[in-house]
């Protein structure tokens, strides 16, 4: 008889032993999905070893075999348990992650690898990168360069017989490669991302396997696309939050890239305009290959920089003002990028200082237009009141600002212009997005959150005002001045170069704003590494982030001491425990400990030895293990 270890889609870190039938014994090895019975439920689970030939009592038998060829082949199951080590996720889940099709696999009838990319022979000697296994991290101001980058690589990998992942941080990235790739290769191209229907992506996926393809252009988990030969990974801006999973398994694609690389014996491209602190220190110590394509800081749109303190209005500067004047009269595109959707950010009781707060998140509730308040964190809502509710005072005081003010005030100073808000309110879904990009000749002045920092429409715009640049440089998280240097430098590139920036800020000395306005990018990277250094911020420590939430504050409290009990006995450097800067959302209290040490490794064995046993019984408490976390809050 035949035993074998399965790993289920479940958060339990463990595998579960099952006797394997006579009947499914010669079929059944590593790789390949079977159906198990799980106490009173039916689940599919990955076989992943031969368990030892004893005789265990009451052991469950396998029912059947899900697929009729392994969905997972060696590269991609080593480039799992990796994935599971590394991130400190169930094998079961991160399987699961890299193999996410429902249906089952059949096998092909008379399925031949077919041609179509790679019938382009006479092409030049490819870079010597491609050769080696390296990381290359290409850092360029220019969307068209970064296109032709990406024509010119896959062009030359694919001449070799091999495939290409070209990996981007959105969905709406996707359409305009595509466009652009098309128009040189009409065959051979799939797309994959969380938005295909589960037939399509099943469809899409057994494309890729059996070769059909050779090009896949797609987010995250088109990082797992099962080509027989891949080639080259392109990651575009990886610099992106959006390339790290939320969910189980919390990994990075930038990270898991780099690994199946090594694995597969291939290169990564990294593409950047303004790279990671951890890309960026990586070609600082020469483990990534380092090339930058700079149009030098003369062909840069002008940058201003204005100082609010020394300014009445605090949305509409002199210097903003008379450029937007200047420029409807030009009959060209504005954009006002402020980061705050709403009228106000929240509303304060002038008598008792109370704030109204969302009741599931002890959050400030935001002040929109229609007199109604908002959590933007759980969807909560409720007529603004009338009176405090604590003290029963009448002067309810709105603080800050978010768009709907900003489009107010706007309408007010420039009555005749064309003026358009598109913020998350208004642009929620990827038709909406597409129906403002067709109207953008229309529009005389745009004002929005992050969904207009895009290539798409940025280079139609001549002017862009930042208006309140404080509200993303102070957010409550150690990255807040690296997210601030990205986005200008995104604007800046972008806009025309006859065109203007004008940022408004009551911190124009920061030194994210002087290294924008000289174009010297290392002045600002130089300035934040050493600041990380003396802080011990990653890159120059790992952490690791344990996030603590639950119903009761006392129970997470209680949780978050034992942790800390636990860390103390083992002598680990971490911060902590404290409640985060966002402190409850969605009715559930949330507290954080932050490890570090220059050996994640250790970290990881600390978590395994000693915490796992600690964690299985907080039946109350969730634990989220957040391995290199890019957010704090």
């Amino acid at each position: 008889m035949r035993y074998v270890k399965v790993a289920l889609n479940l958060p339990l870190d463990q595998l579960f032993r099952y006797k394997v039938p006579q009947k499914l014994a010669a079929q059944i090895k590593v790789g390949k999905r079977v159906l198990v019975p799980f106490k009173r439920r039916k689940l599919v689970g990955f076989v992943v070893e031969e368990a030892k030939e004893e005789d265990f009592e009451g052991l469950k038998e396998v029912i059947s075999i899900v697929d009729e060829f392994s969905p997972l082949e060696d590269d991609l199951f080593r480039l799992g348990r990796w994935i599971s080590d590394y991130y400190c996720s169930p094998l079961g889940q991160t399987l699961h992650a890299i193999v996410s099709i429902q249906y089952p696999f059949k096998a092909d009838k008379g399925a031949t690898t077919r041609k179509h990319l790679s019938s382009y022979k006479d092409v030049e000697e490819p870079p010597s990168f491609l050769k080696e296994e390296k990381v290359v991290l290409f850092q360029t101001e220019n969307w068209q360069e970064r296109t032709d980058l990406y024509l010119e690589l896959i062009e030359k990998v694919l001449s070799r017989g091999k495939q290409v992942i070209l990996i981007v941080p959105e969905v709406s990235y996707i359409p305009f490669l595509k466009r652009k790739i098309q128009a040189h290769y009409k065959n051979g191209l799939s797309v994959f991302h969380s938005r295909l229907t589960p037939k399509q992506r099943y469809l899409e996926w057994q494309r890729m396997r059996r070769g059909d393809v050779e090009l896949v252009i797609g987010t995250r988990s088109a990082v797992f696309a099962p080509f027989p030969n891949p080639g080259l990974i392109i990651i575009e801006e990886e610099e992106s939050l959006s390339h790290k999973q939320r969910e189980i398994p919390r990994y990075h694609t930038r990270e898991v890239a780099i690994k199946r690389g090594k694995i597969q014996n291939f290169p990564v491209v990294l593409v950047s305009q303004s790279p990671s602190m951890e890309s960026w220190w990586q070609a600082r110590k020469g483990n990534y290959k380092l090339v930058e394509i700079s149009r030098g800081k003369d062909n840069f749109p002008l940058v201003e920089i204005v100082d609010l303190r020394k300014e009445k209005d605090r949305l509409f500067s002199t210097s903003l003002k008379r450029s937007i004047e200047k420029t409807l009269k030009e009959g060209e595109l504005t954009l006002l990028f402020l980061n705050r959707r709403g009228f106000a950010n929240f509303l304060l009781c002038r008598e008792c200082g109370e704030v109204l707060r969302c009741p599931n998140c002890n959050i400030g509730l935001t002040f929109h237009l229609k007199g109604r308040l908002i959590c933007h964190y759980c969807g909560y809502e409720e007529d603004a009141p009338r009176i405090c509710p604590s003290c029963k005072g009448r002067h309810l005081y709105q603080v800050g600002v978010g768009t709907e003010q900003l489009e107010m005030e706007a309408r007010k100073k420039f009555p005749e212009a064309r003026i358009r808000r598109a913020d998350l309110d208004i642009i929620d879904t990827s038709l909406a997005y597409r129906k403002l990009l067709d109207e953008l000749g229309k529009i005389d002045l745009l004002i929005g959150t992050g969904l207009i920092i895009k290539e798409e429409i940025l280079q139609r715009a001549k002017l862009v005002g930042v208006v309140l640049l404080d509200n993303l440089l102070n957010l409550p998280d150690f990255r807040a001045g690296e997210w601030t240097f990205q986005v200008l430098t995104k604007i800046r590139n972008l806009i025309k170069k006859e065109g203007r920036l004008i940022i408004q800020t009551y911190n124009p000395t920061h030194y994210a704003l002087t290294a924008i306005r000289e174009g010297r990018g290392e002045l600002f990277y130089e300035k934040e590494m050493d600041l990380r250094e003396e802080l011990g911020y990653p890159p120059h420590l790992h952490w690791t982030r344990i996030l603590l939430e639950g119903r009761g504050k006392g129970e997470v409290e209680e949780v978050a001491e034992r942790i800390r009990k636990e860390l103390e006995a083992e002598r680990v450097n971490f911060l902590g425990p404290s409640s985060c800067p966002f402190g409850r959302i969605k009715r559930r209290y949330r507290y954080h400990l932050i490890l570090r040490d220059k050996d994640p490794a250790r970290l990881r064995e600390i978590l395994k030895r000693k915490l796992y046993l600690l964690f299985k019984h907080f039946h109350n408490v969730r634990v989220i293990i957040d391995v290199d976390p890019l957010r704090t809050m």
